[in-house]
């Protein structure tokens, strides 16, 4: 009997009954699917987000399409500020105080001129609005195309993330399969060796 080739083939075969070599790849499975949870909750927000801003977005769009209807809509919602009331009243009153004094009160130059002043303010009140409008109009929509490109990105990234897992999955599963067929090859050796060592 051959002590050496019996021990050897015992090592083997009790290697492979009682060691399981396919173990770490179950933890590396749990820890791939572990960190893909992680991230996915990291990226779903965004995701999320992303999806809801594209019907917000295409509804925005639908109201530029038309832009004498988008600023025509606009202007029937002005109204005249407080402020540009002031102003015209203030200056009704400097015009009148300016007539009394030279005279001129009820004078049709004096009636232009209250008129036109009155107009410019007007104006520019009305201007202003519409700058203010058009510019958190014009916000809204790139706030928008944000929350559609973050999406966008989130979607790239989960995208990139899953292909990466299920390569790391498959290379697992294989090792895993690879561990097993090992154990059962070193308990086929063990057996052969402990046999072999009887016939020497």
């Amino acid at each position: 009997m051959d002590f050496d080739m019996f021990g050897s083939g015992l090592g083997g075969l009790l290697g492979g009954i009682f060691n399981d070599s396919s173990k770490p790849y179950d933890k590396a499975m749990e820890q791939y699917q572990q960190w893909a949870n992680q991230a996915q909750g990291t990226q779903m927000p965004f995701l999320k987000a992303g999806k809801t801003a594209i019907g917000d977005y295409q509804e925005w769009l639908k109201g530029q399409k038309d832009p004498s209807a988008f600023i025509n809509n606009l202007m029937g919602q002005y109204q005249q500020s407080p402020y540009a009331n002031y102003l015209q009243q203030q200056a009704q009153n400097a015009g009148i105080n300016a007539a009394s004094a030279s005279g001129l009160t009820g004078s049709t130059p004096l009636l232009q001129q209250m008129q036109q002043n009155s107009a410019n303010i007007s104006s520019q009140d009305m201007n202003q609005w519409l700058q203010n409008v058009l510019g958190i109009n014009t916000q809204y929509g790139q706030g928008q195309n944000n929350l559609m490109q973050g999406g966008q990105n989130a979607a790239n990234a989960l995208t990139q993330m899953y292909t990466q897992m299920a390569q790391n999955m498959a290379e697992a599963a294989y090792g895993k399969e690879a561990g097993k067929q090992n154990n059962f090859s070193n308990i086929l050796g063990g057996l052969g060796n402990v046999a072999a060592s009887f016939l020497l």
